[in-house]
């Protein structure tokens, strides 16, 4: 599994499971790397990760033992696909965890809207094979020269399938189980102005479980990383300390 690192001379460890296309999605996070060592794997079938095809049960074990294998417990942090896999993956193994912030996680799926995001996302696939439209794409997320360049080249090599398997996860308040129990600190955001499924979804996620906090960000989309990227990081930075 390709990672990127961030702050390696630091001890406590935050894991970042990146969006769906966009590698660097906490790019405006890696300044966290001046007191935390940042951790960004890149999930199947995206970044440097593309000779492989997205496949959730297997990202999750991939990443449950590179985890496992750091040998200390990390704060996991995870956007949108990201976000559902850090829902999975702390459900199913809590013990590698001190605490978690899950932004805005996808979790209550119904067939309508399942195949509309997926028409979406298969739209954005073949214009994101406009290298021209997909540097103006990842200018728009807040990616600078030399990410948005890697960023251009590496959606070349993502296939349809991938893009699919991402989309078509799996991954449900329902399916996954176990949540209820984890006993770490868990912050689940989503903003305001998102889907109603992703809101409720956090809503949800608070109701299962006494340890988990949900929040809804006034003014805020599906871009709370990059646009809400000082309230996000003084809340990575809270719950990293209180994990201490």
């Amino acid at each position: 599994m390709y990672i990127d690192e961030y702050g390696k001379e630091n001890k406590q460890i935050i894991v970042m499971l990146h969006g769906a296309n966009f590698v660097h999605s906490f790019g405006k996070q890696y300044v966290l790397a001046e007191k935390y060592h940042i951790i960004v794997p890149h999930l199947m079938g995206f970044g440097n990760e593309t000779g492989k095809t997205f496949n959730t049960d297997k990202q999750t074990e991939e990443l449950a033992e590179f985890i496992s294998g750091l040998n200390q417990k990390v704060v996991l942090v995870g956007f949108s696909l990201g976000a559902q896999i850090a829902y999975k993956i702390i459900a199913e193994h809590p013990e590698l965890f001190s605490a978690a912030v899950i932004i805005s996680p996808w979790l209550i799926k119904n067939d309508d809207m399942l195949k509309y995001v997926m028409t979406q996302n298969e739209k954005q696939f073949a214009l994101f094979k406009k290298k021209w439209l997909c540097s103006f794409v990842g200018l728009m997320n807040g990616l600078p020269k030399d990410q948005r360049k890697e960023f251009v080249e590496q959606m070349q090599k993502v296939t349809i399938e991938t893009v699919r398997n991402s989309v078509d996860n799996g991954i449900t308040i329902d399916s996954v189980k176990g949540f209820e129990n984890v006993s770490v600190p868990v912050f689940a955001l989503a903003g305001e102005k998102e889907q109603d499924e992703v809101k409720n979804s956090v809503k949800l996620m608070a109701e299962k479980n006494k340890n988990c906090k949900y929040e809804i960000w006034q003014k805020a989309a599906h871009n709370i990383p990059p646009v809400f990227a000082k309230q996000l990081n003084e809340l990575i930075v809270k719950a990293a300390s209180d994990a201490e």
